[in-house]
């Protein structure tokens, strides 16, 4: 957790905010490292499932989404966790 001595700091500040979660069959871009990747990577597609998963570092629940990705994507990422 982060922490802040001088509440002065949070002044000039202004709050991030997110918009609706997407529903199924909503267009979502997606921004991460695949598994096994050290360069970012961006792909485009739809949400096909929606539902709560098992946290696994930790003793939680989270809402998870599975998307739909085209089969060059998916192939360039099981190249890169190669």
């Amino acid at each position: 957790m982060l922490t802040v001595d001088d509440d002065e700091f949070w002044q000039s500040m202004s709050r991030v905010e997110f918009g609706d979660l997407p529903t199924l069959q909503d267009a979502v871009t997606v921004v991460g490292y695949p598994i096994g990747g050290d360069t970012i990577s961006v792909t485009s597609s739809v949400v096909s499932r929606i539902e709560i998963l098992s946290y696994v570092h930790g003793s939680t629940e989270l809402l998870g989404l599975q998307i739909d990705v085209a089969m060059a994507d998916l192939h360039l990422m099981v190249k890169e966790t190669m």
